[in-house]
């Protein structure tokens, strides 16, 4: 809601009117009217208002309360500096600059002694795959991933999916490691790694 007397991104100006016979105080604005980027709404949110949960408080900054405002650093790199584009490998040049460590991932995790080949087989069918690493997950339920993950991701060009495409991507973007989730169901127990048709 903007009171009369509020000014919106754009330079817009919220008067006092009459409009439809009633009196007007103010105006209950969209994301976009607030100065949110398209890039952050839902097909939902562009077509109408934006409805907060419970407990956003009265008068709070509501770009604070839906978590967008991160600051983004945007870097033009060369072609040859493919060890910047994940967070770590830019920790690890800022460190090198700065003389400072780099503070480790945590990669524990709890693994079951199952060997991946009793469920599948990985055939790798060209040399431009030089590894192909698989791990089973399981007991995974498909929903919405948390704003947090979903607003980073936007933030860096990439649309969120579900709580399984969005985590694969968001640790892609933490390590520089291109990881993607498959349905075991649909697999047939082969997993093929070839050049594709031309």
């Amino acid at each position: 809601m903007a009171l009369a007397g509020a000014e919106l991104p754009g330079g817009i100006k919220i008067k006092k009117g009459i409009i439809r016979g009633k009196e007007s105080n103010g105006m209950i604005c969209s994301l976009s009217e607030i100065g949110i980027d398209s890039k952050f709404q839902s097909e939902e949110d562009k077509k109408g208002i934006h409805v907060l949960k419970n407990d956003a408080k009265p008068g709070e900054d509501p770009i604070k309360y839906m978590g967008l405002d991160d600051e983004v650093i945007d870097f033009e790199l060369t072609a040859n500096r493919g060890d910047l584009l994940s967070i770590l490998g830019m920790a690890y040049e800022v460190g090198a600059l700065y003389n400072k460590k780099v503070k480790e991932i945590d990669l524990k995790h709890k693994e079951e002694k199952e060997n991946i080949n009793d469920n599948f087989k990985i055939n790798i069918e060209t040399e431009n795959c030089k590894l192909f690493l698989a791990k089973k997950v399981t007991n995974i339920e498909i929903k919405e991933s948390p704003d947090f993950i979903k607003n980073r991701l936007i933030a860096c060009g990439i649309r969120p999916i579900n709580n399984v495409v969005d985590i694969s991507n968001y640790v892609m973007l933490e390590t520089g490691q291109p990881l993607h989730f498959y349905d075991a169901d649909r697999l047939k127990r082969n997993i093929r790694s070839k050049n594709g048709k031309k």
